[in-house]
C-alpha cells in the first residue's frame, strides 16, 4: 500500500522536475542578436536600412527550355535564339 509519505515524496520530485526543466527552457528577457565582442554596437547601425536586392523574372529558352534571366546572354546551346 502506498503511504501518504511516499505520495508527498513523488509530488515533490515531480514539481522538482517540472521546475528544472522549465528554468533550463526559459528565454533570456532580453534576446538579442550579437555579433564578434570586437564588432561595434551602435543605435545608428541598427536602424541603418537594409539595401534592396535586384530581381529578375527568368525566360525559357526556346530550343533547351532552359530558365535564364531576361537581360542575359544566350544559354551557350546551338542555335540559341537569344543574342550572344
Amino acid at each position: 500500500m502506498i503511504a501518504a509519505p511516499k505520495i508527498v515524496l513523488l509530488i515533490l520530485l515531480v514539481f522538482a522536475v517540472w521546475y528544472a526543466l522549465r528554468w533550463f527552457n526559459r528565454v533570456p528577457p532580453k534576446a538579442v542578436r550579437r555579433g564578434p565582442a570586437w564588432w561595434p554596437r551602435s543605435a545608428a547601425s541598427a536602424a541603418r536600412p537594409q539595401p534592396q536586392r535586384n530581381v529578375e523574372d527568368l525566360v525559357s529558352c526556346r530550343i533547351c527550355g532552359a530558365y535564364v534571366a531576361a537581360s542575359a546572354r544566350g544559354c551557350g546551346k546551338a542555335g540559341c535564339p537569344r543574342p550572344a
